[in-house]
């Protein structure tokens, strides 16, 4: 082997090995068994770990040997074995070699006690060797069983491909093949429905294409609340706001906050490493073996080939197994340091944006430590006028931290319902409600259906206001509680939020606080203001007044529950039939 370079140990890492992991287990036993290929049909119907070990090795694998396969078998030779004579095959066997014409099939010997053992027989003799492989497979030279999608059991007293007996979901016909019981013309019908559905779809984008524009104002709207949406710089000399360019470095330039950056900067970290653990596992397949390239990739096919290729992936995999030892260190003493570093390199990264950009959390102190008092009070301005009493510094307004996790589907409800109100008297001004223009049966059909699908609420004729949900013409009253009386009767949390004209006079009241060890409001004590990270719109307004500990330690219990419960779901639903289907699923029958 060559010498394997220092500087590719110390540089690189490695994601963990996976291509020998079908050589892995050292119980010889199992290894043995496997190779051996003992009586797959006659244990169909066994425990399940059984079964698994009886079956024949799959042959599924794609990967390409180190030679080209074709020009391999233009070298296949007769191999100077005698008819009927047993031959133990090992990792230096050629998996190409022929038996000769004679006797042109290769049988696994099941009269001895050793594994691995093949001997060259006439298709006749093939059920002397295994009663389930009656077939001589010329293109393959092996005796093998049948060959029939959807076969459970082989009819043996042929030498074709013919099945006996069918697995579920199929059925035998007269000229011994298994069919699928469920195709038939409910295939058709339903190809039908959906191929009808896909016209209706395009007919309906190509009509959509030609409708005439009745709605100027709320086109202009709409697109005016698009542009919104998008992502601009700053503003140039013009006073205009252009889109970023496809070239802004997304790692570097605020965009959208201090979040996005971080992300972006966990993407290429990501990519990093991973270019990182390439190249550790190039260094050792270049400089220490090659087989480290095709280990586990190789090709299986024929029990003889497989027996060599187990048998060889078995000490290759013995020999490289130091690699694997030091593939695993630099795996996670690498990731580990790298981690650390990341994690000290994002926290310096939003250190820098927070200290270059002011936000309105520059602006805004947490009060704690505030009581309870009913919502009939102006606590906001209340608070508002005590902490400028207290600090002689003026401020914007306080937001208190309303205890409303009871009522939150009703309080959410209305606030939805006022912000949609706003928007329609917005675009109201912009463009009258009017009921849409004539039209003909099928457009009047279609725009039926999309006021259906998307929610649009119909527009009577001669309607010239706009819909109000807050106007008690509009809507019945809700059922339970008024929103007017659970506002009332709500209780505020110990904590509010204190808005200032700037972060100087914020950070003055904050340490104000600290040294006078708080103020006083409602006959509540040692109120203190404190800074923190946290944008308004990060803020989880329904859980303040519940975040005790045993309030969050029921939290996470319930979050783990819920993980717990879905992975439950999942094995029984999900992976469950796949077991099932694996570990009952006949392979050597097609």
């Amino acid at each position: 082997m060559k010498h394997f370079p220092i500087s590719c140990l110390a540089a690189t890492f490695l994601l963990a090995d996976v291509e020998s992991a079908v050589f892995r287990s050292s119980n010889s036993l199992r290894t043995q068994q496997l190779l051996r290929h003992e009586d797959p049909l006659e244990n169909v119907t066994t425990d399940g770990a059984l079964s698994l070990l009886m079956k024949p090795i799959r042959i599924v694998r794609t990967g390409k040997d180190r030679k080209d396969d074709d020009k391999v078998r233009e070298s296949d030779h007769v191999v100077a074995q005698g008819c009927g004579v047993t031959m133990k095959v090992s990792s230096s066997s050629k998996k190409h070699d022929r038996c000769p014409n004679d006797c042109p099939f290769y049988a696994q010997d099941r009269t001895d006690t050793d594994f691995c053992t093949f001997r060259c027989v006439p298709e006749k003799e093939c059920t002397d060797m295994n009663p389930n492989t009656p077939i001589g497979d010329t293109e393959h030279g092996i005796c093998r069983s049948c060959v029939v999608e959807g076969c459970n059991v082989c009819d043996n007293s042929v030498n074709v491909d013919r099945c006996k007996s069918c697995q579920a979901g199929y059925y035998l016909k007269d000229d011994g093949l298994c069919y699928f019981k469920y195709g038939g013309n409910w295939v058709y019908v339903v190809g039908g429905a959906l191929a009808a559905l896909a016209i209706l779809v395009v007919f309906w984008l190509v009509e959509w294409m030609f409708r005439p524009t009745v709605n100027e104002g709320g086109l202009r709207y709409a697109l005016k609340v698009r542009e919104a949406q998008k992502l601009k710089g700053k503003k140039d000399e013009n006073g205009e706001r252009s889109q970023y360019p496809l070239t802004t470095n997304l790692m570097r330039e605020q965009v959208a906050g201090p979040g996005m950056t971080l992300h972006f900067n966990f993407q290429m970290f990501l990519m990093v490493w991973a270019v990182f653990v390439a190249m550790v596992w190039i260094c050792f397949a270049s400089f220490v073996d090659e087989d480290l390239w095709t280990l586990g990739t190789r090709k299986f096919g024929t029990p003889r080939s497989n027996c060599i290729l187990v048998a060889w992936g078995y000490e290759t995999q013995q020999a490289l197994m130091w690699t694997k030892v030091a593939f695993l260190w630099i795996v996670y003493i690498g990731s580990f340091l790298l981690c650390f570093g990341y994690g000290v390199y994002q926290l310096r990264t939003f250190q820098d944006v927070d200290f270059q950009h002011k936000t309105m959390k520059d602006f805004v102190a947490m009060i704690i430590g505030l009581p309870a008092v009913e919502g009939s009070k102006n606590v906001e301005e209340e608070l508002k006028s005590t902490i400028e009493t207290y600090s002689n510094v003026p401020m914007v307004g306080v937001s208190v931290a309303w205890d409303f996790k009871a009522y939150e589907e009703q309080v959410m409800q209305a606030v939805k319902e006022d912000v949609e109100a706003i928007e329609k008297q917005e675009q109201e001004a912009m463009s009258p409600v009017r009921p849409p223009p004539e039209m003909n049966i099928v457009r009047k059909f279609l725009f039926k259906l999309e006021q259906a699908i998307f929610g649009i609420e119909p527009v009577e004729e001669g309607a010239s206001e706009i819909h109000d949900p807050r106007h008690p013409e509009d809507n019945a009253a809700p059922e339970g509680e008024k929103i007017e009386d659970i506002l009332v009767n709500l209780r505020t949390s110990p904590r509010a939020f204190a808005v200032f004209k700037t972060q100087e006079d914020r950070d003055k009241v904050v340490e104000m606080t600290a040294q006078l060890g708080g103020f006083e409001y409602e006959g509540a004590t040692g109120i203190e203001m404190v800074t923190f990270e946290a944008e308004p719109d990060t803020v989880q307004w329904q859980y303040f007044g519940h975040s005790t500990k045993s309030e969050k330690a029921m939290r996470i219990a319930v979050g783990f529950g819920v993980i717990l419960l879905a992975c439950l779901f999942w094995a029984i639903v999900f992976y469950s039939p796949y077991a099932y289907y694996v570990m009952t699923f006949n392979y050597e029958n097609g």
